[in-house]
């Protein structure tokens, strides 16, 4: 997913680079242009996270012995006392008590450590005053074993930021409504997850139309539409939550169909800065045709 950095503004960056066989000791930056020139090459800090498991209560939940640099919602790099290493998602934190996304390879016991693993920086206002799309950020990054790997992402400097159609509230509230059993026994990361899919669904298929999800004038038009329900239907429809009396592959095609017309039907006639001026031109406004297919 592509980053959504303000023109004229700083901008705070990060990655986290959780393919990596051993954890981040260091790393540099290089912030550059469409064109390839380098715009910034800012200091990147590795998060301050140093702790060891003090107690377990099962492979998804135990206390720490440091939560600083500890979130939820973030990775962290974890090693356990059976050799086994790797990134792993914070759901929940709770004073000294962690909960996963889900359990580790590895098993966790008092012997297991937790470092850091975001790489952030800041990218400076000098670097953000031109509009445009596809600047590039190399990440070269230093692990504790002396590897080093390139990580590479996207980011567009633009005038306004998409506004994602669906919280990790919303997503709660329609899965306790038709499986409440299931919703009381999720955490918080389930939720994010579910969230976090469903927007960059919704966002591939609006790039797909030719078109940038930050252009897109009105931030509430794809609630209004039901674009963002029928996306989170889509995304829970692949975790095998389907309503009783649909046939889970018939349901999945349905509801992506809904979801299709959805963006098409919140798009036409809306206003979107296709031109990148910052103001209402020809061919920002397009309205929706249907065209009636005739087999003979």
């Amino acid at each position: 997913m592509a980053l959504e950095l303000l023109q004229d503004q700083p901008a705070t960056v990060g990655i986290y680079p959780s393919t990596l066989a051993s954890r981040p000791s260091s790393a540099t930056l290089s912030f550059k242009s469409p064109g390839g020139t380098e715009k910034a090459a800012p200091s990147v800090t590795v998060a301050a996270v140093s702790a060891t498991v003090t107690s377990v209560a099962s492979q998804v939940t135990f206390d720490v012995s440091s939560t600083t640099g500890i979130a939820a919602g973030a990775q962290v790099w974890m090693v356990t006392a059976g050799g086994w290493e790797g990134a792993v998602t914070v759901s929940e934190l709770a004073s000294s008590t962690v909960t996963l996304v889900s359990a580790p390879p590895g098993t966790v016991d008092t012997a297991a450590t937790i470092y850091g693993l975001e790489l952030s920086a800041t990218i400076p206002l000098s670097a953000t005053g031109t509009r445009d799309r596809f600047y590039q950020l190399f990440w070269t990054v230093t692990s504790a074993d002396s590897s080093v790997s390139l990580h590479h992402q996207i980011a567009h400097v633009v005038r306004m930021q998409f506004a994602d159609p669906v919280t990790d509230t919303e997503a709660k509230r329609y899965v306790s409504a038709n499986w409440p059993g299931l919703a009381a026994s999720k955490d918080a990361g389930f939720f994010r997850g579910v969230a976090l899919r469903t927007n960059q669904r919704i966002r591939n298929l609006i790039q797909a139309t030719g078109d940038f999800p930050h252009m897109i004038g009105d931030p509430d038009l794809f609630k209004a539409s039901g674009a963002g329900l029928a996306a989170l239907r889509v995304e829970l429809a692949h975790l095998s939550l389907v309503p009783g009396d649909f046939e889970p592959l018939e349901y999945i095609a349905s509801t992506e169909r809904d979801l299709t017309r959805g963006i098409r039907e919140a798009m036409a006639n809306a206003y979107v800065d296709r031109d990148d001026t910052g103001s209402n031109t020809s061919g920002d406004v397009q309205g929706m045709f249907t065209v009636r297919a005739v087999r003979r």
